[in-house]
């Protein structure tokens, strides 16, 4: 589902430099420097993935949604993006349960 967004043509995809700093860590955890530096600079030169700064009204949201509970904070500023451009939030992430009141939610497996 991923590849197929990717792939089509038009498409923008968002995401937070909160959130894309959890995918460079994992990475660099897991596959050293020159892997996570390979997936920056291809996210950075994608003509559909969007990497958005996070000022304070959507960190204020992330705050109203992680008051909640069962979320992480990190996934708080995902779902807060989703809402401040009123766009689905595509995951596989069944936390993001919590915040189905607010965002539309595309589930993927």
């Amino acid at each position: 589902m991923v590849r197929d967004l990717l792939d089509t043509p038009g498409i923008h995809l968002y995401i937070s430099v909160v959130n894309f700093g959890e995918v460079y860590y994992t990475i660099l955890r897991e596959r050293g420097r020159e892997a996570a530096e390979i997936v920056e600079r291809d996210l950075r030169l994608s003509q559909h993935i969007h990497l958005v700064d996070a000022p304070w009204e959507r960190a204020k949201m992330a705050g109203e949604f992680k008051a909640r509970g069962g979320i992480s904070y990190a996934d708080c500023f995902a779902a807060a993006l989703a809402a401040e451009k009123d766009i689905p939030l595509l995951t596989g992430d069944k936390e993001f349960e919590k915040v189905s009141d607010k965002i539309v939610i595309n589930w993927i497996e």
